[in-house]
């Protein structure tokens, strides 16, 4: 019982230090997911891709985004972070279970700034799928529709 309370107290003493820190650096409501920036390099010149692309200029003043050089002249650095606050708890999970994610919105945006800097469109895969829609289609169905917003960019 002992080693529980003493457990518990170093928990809540950890999750003091960290408030504190982050109030110190002014960015007590955010997360860190929200502090991250996310960035994909475009093989194209700064001037060719220009200060925002539509998909990024879609999610409006909700986003800071960085265009510049990319490092060795291989074409140009998209960075963008979430600029409001990220939902947190029964919030979070809420959002990513009805696909209202703001860090899912912002790196299919990346993605799609990406493709169409690059190519001129945005690739996507075959409607209607090929294969009947059963339950055991349904995970590829769903990795299909969400592949874009998650994993490396």
């Amino acid at each position: 019982m002992k080693r529980v309370a003493t457990g518990v107290v170093m928990a809540v003493a950890a999750a003091a230090v960290v408030a504190r820190l982050r109030r110190a650096r002014g960015c007590a409501g955010r997360t860190t997911a929200g502090d991250r920036w996310h960035s994909v390099t475009i093989y194209r010149s700064p001037e060719e891709v220009g200060s925002l692309p539509e998909a990024l200029a879609a999610l409006g003043t909700s986003i800071e985004v960085r265009v510049r050089p990319a490092a060795g002249g291989r074409g140009t650095e998209l960075a963008a972070r979430i600029a409001e606050e990220l939902p947190t708890g029964l919030g979070k999970v809420a959002a990513k279970l009805g696909d209202d994610d703001p860090v899912r919105r912002l790196r299919r945006a990346l993605r799609e700034a990406k493709q169409v800097a690059e190519i001129g469109e945005v690739l996507l895969p075959d409607r209607p799928p090929t294969t009947e829609r059963t339950l055991t289609s349904r995970p590829l169905e769903y990795a299909t529709r969400h592949g874009r917003e998650e994993g490396r960019l």
